[in-house]
């Protein structure tokens, strides 16, 4: 990964704050402004919550990928659709070949602590100098450190400090 990182993750703490409906408002603000923003959230209920089954949304075309599996009511299995995932990546791709100001990547989790999920993504991303929007679950914050490095910026679950950071990624790209 290149060293000159302009990556960025909102540490949240649980599921019930909306850190999603943060990702859609700024992707939206700033794509209002001018500012092309790519990338992929989890589609949200009306209490701006992510929806369950799961979905991830382009911030761009408003297309959903599915990324939920139907288990059954007793399943004590992860519900998370390795196939969804895979489909949703062409999103991500698109971006690289087609640079947006910032690009969203809707989680840094358990996925891409595993090396799958979006991780690969984030890299390819970073390494082709595109600046680097997602949230992180405080659980998952070592894991984050020890892939981001020192390079990476922790933001407060704050629109004001999230805003802050985009004006100055984009203005610098």
């Amino acid at each position: 990964m290149s060293t000159d990182l302009n990556l960025a993750a909102i540490i949240y703490d649980s599921d019930e704050q909306p850190v999603d409906k943060l990702l859609h408002d700024m992707a939206a603000k700033l794509n209002r402004r001018g500012d092309r923003v790519a990338g992929l959230a989890m589609a949200l209920n009306a209490q701006g919550l992510r929806r369950t089954p799961m979905a991830l949304q382009d911030l761009e075309t408003g297309e959903e990928y599915s990324i939920a599996q139907k288990l059954g009511k007793e399943s004590q299995s992860c519900c998370l659709d390795p196939h969804g995932l895979a489909d949703a990546t062409s999103v991500l791709r698109a971006a690289l070949q087609k640079p947006p100001g910032l690009a969203v990547v809707n989680r840094f989790g358990q996925q891409e602590i595993d090396g799958k999920g979006f991780r690969a993504e984030l890299v390819q991303l970073l390494d082709a100098g595109i600046p680097v929007l997602t949230v992180v679950k405080r659980k998952f914050l070592a894991q984050w450190h020890e892939f981001a490095g020192e390079g990476a910026v922790d933001l407060p679950f704050s629109e004001v400090a999230v805003g802050r950071w985009c004006d100055e990624v984009l203005t610098d790209f």
